[in-house]
This record gives structure tokens, C-alpha cells and sequence, in this order.
């Protein structure tokens, strides 16, 4: 039960302190309005900025409430798309920021910075502008500690680089066009002319009658083929079998009830939010007995914040209780 009551406690004081942030909504934007809102916005690359501010905290730190001091950063994150294939996207957190930007024509280009474990901030820019993805980085190169191969691994090295340059000689040299006037030259060796020899004597087997040329068949029967498929004036019982276009071909013909989507319309948010990180647990806020006093500490914490904020200390809200 207590558990229920800080979840709908922390849940007021959620939507109480997104009211206090920035916020932007907007919805059914024409694509034009949604592209133009997409350029206006700032994709520098900022960490979420720390708020001033010394209000306790009261969280759970498994299964017991723990007086905690945190440090306090306004959040941000913001979406945008175009209805068009475009689209921009980013967020700004403590210690990461990232935005990605694709235009309706494919373009895509991204970037993120954050902060490892050792205290280094690493930067990655990347994009792909039609020929392939690219990436540039700070990140540190750990090469691979160099191992000397046994004997039987270097003989399968040498063994394929040896096939390999063999390969690749033989792709170095360009192919000639096999095929003169019709009649497959390529070739002065025995395969070669073991294949002309095969190419003639399958023209042979067109041959109907001394004087027909086998060409004259094969001609005919292209003839034929494509008679086949053409729309011949007269009588339409004539085309029967002819390939006949549908009117719809190609295009998407909804169902019957089926309800339109429409023109395509796009959209843009973006919002600020505080979320905190625990830098020092000073142990359990209220021995088992009085846990019901929570509803306490959060009113208390909740109206020292709002004086900070009506000082100008704070620009953001705060979770005092989650």
C-alpha cells in the first residue's frame, strides 16, 4: 500500500513540475511548416545543463527509503518529422547528448558525445549520403596483441594469398566481346573452336530447306513472338491472348471501407525534464514505524522547491519522492 501511495505521489509530482519546464506539442503540421521547424532547431551537441539546487530527496534504494542528496540536471529531448521521410531527433542528458537529422531524399548525418567510465568524452560524427556509411571518432584504437602464427597457419596464409594474386592477375585482363556479326570468334585454341564448331552446328539445326538461312527462322519466330503481344487493328478476338495494361496497374487501389490516410502531415515536440543523480546516500529516512510520515517530508521537500524556484535558483522541477 505505502509502495501505491509514493508511485501516485511521485506521479502528481511529475505532471507538476512538466508544467514548470518547457514544452513544445505540435501535430498535423504541413510538410513544409514541419521541415522549416526541423531547420530552426539547435543541434549542438550540449550535455543537459546542472540545475542549482540543494532540496533533499527521499528514494528507494531497493526496498527501504533513503535520505539521498542528488545533483540535478535538466533533461531535453526533441522529435520531428516532415511526413515526407525526413526527420530530426536528439536528446540532451547528463554526461550524453545526441541528434540525428535524415532528409526526405535519403541524406542521413548523426552525431552523439559522452562520457566514459575513465572520464574521456568521446565524439562520434556519422552519415551516409547515398554511397555507404561513414564514421569519424575519437575513440581509442586497441590493437591486437601480436601473436606468432604457427607453422600450419602460415602455410594456409601463403597458400591463399598465393591463390589470390593469381586471381586477381587473371581479373586484371579485360575479356574481349566473344560474339562478331552474330558469330561467336572468341578463341583461337581448341576450346574455342570446339565452341564455334558447337555454335555453327546449332544454327545448322534451324535450317529447314537448302536456302533458308537459319537467321531467316530464328527472325521468324521473333516475329511471331512479338506479334503476340501487339494489339493488332480489327476484330479484338484477334488479340486474343495479347498482353492488355491495366488502368490501376501500379497503383494502389484501397478496399472497399478501407478509410484514406490523407495528404502527409508531420509533427514536432520537444520538452524539458529534471532527473537527478544520487550523490551521497545518507541512510534511511524513517525508521519502519513511521513510514507513513513520507507524506511529510514530500510537502516539505515540495514547497522548499517551489520557493527555489521563485528565487531563481532552479529552472526545472524535480522527483522528490519515486
Amino acid at each position: 500500500m505505502m509502495r501505491q501511495y509514493l508511485a501516485l505521489v511521485a506521479l502528481i509530482g511529475f505532471f507538476h513540475h512538466q508544467s514548470l519546464a518547457e514544452e513544445t506539442r505540435l501535430l498535423d503540421l504541413e510538410p513544409n511548416d514541419a521541415q522549416n521547424l526541423i531547420e530552426q532547431q539547435d543541434q549542438t551537441l550540449k550535455y543537459a545543463p546542472k540545475i542549482e539546487s540543494d532540496v533533499p530527496a527521499v528514494r528507494f534504494l531497493g526496498e527501504e527509503p533513503h535520505n539521498v542528496l542528488e545533483d540535478i540536471y535538466l533533461a531535453k529531448q526533441y522529435h520531428g518529422q516532415d511526413g515526407l521521410g525526413g526527420y530530426l531527433y536528439g536528446y540532451q542528458i547528463p554526461h550524453i547528448a545526441k541528434n540525428e537529422q535524415k532528409k526526405p531524399s535519403g541524406d542521413l548525418k548523426g552525431a552523439y558525445n559522452y562520457i566514459n567510465g575513465a572520464g574521456q568524452e568521446i565524439k562520434v560524427e556519422y552519415w551516409d549520403n547515398g554511397n555507404g556509411f561513414h564514421q569519424t571518432d575519437n575513440i581509442p584504437q586497441i590493437l591486437p596483441k601480436q601473436v606468432e602464427d604457427s607453422p600450419a597457419v602460415q602455410a594456409a596464409k601463403e597458400t591463399f594469398l598465393k591463390r589470390w594474386h593469381e586471381e586477381a592477375e587473371r581479373n586484371s585482363h579485360p575479356v574481349p566481346y566473344p560474339y562478331v556479326n552474330g558469330q561467336y570468334t572468341a578463341g583461337s585454341g581448341p576450346q574455342g573452336q570446339q565452341i564455334q564448331g558447337a555454335a555453327s552446328g546449332q544454327q545448322n539445326s534451324y535450317s529447314q530447306a537448302p536456302g533458308v538461312a537459319a537467321a531467316h527462322v530464328v527472325q521468324g519466330a521473333t516475329s511471331a513472338q512479338q506479334d503476340s503481344y501487339a494489339q493488332a487493328p480489327g476484330n479484338p478476338e484477334d488479340n486474343e491472348g495479347a498482353y492488355k495494361p491495366d488502368d490501376n496497374e501500379g497503383k494502389y487501389v484501397p478496399e472497399e471501407g478501407e478509410e484514406s490516410t490523407g495528404p502527409p502531415k508531420g509533427f514536432f515536440y520537444a520538452f524539458d525534464y529534471p532527473t537527478g543523480i544520487i550523490t551521497q546516500d545518507q541512510g534511511r529516512a524513517l525508521p519502519v514505524e513511521k513510514s507513513g510520515d513520507l507524506k511529510n517530508v514530500y510537502e516539505e521537500n515540495k514547497q522548499r522547491f517551489e520557493r527555489q524556484l521563485g528565487q531563481g535558483k532552479a529552472t526545472g522541477g524535480q522527483y522528490l519522492i519515486n
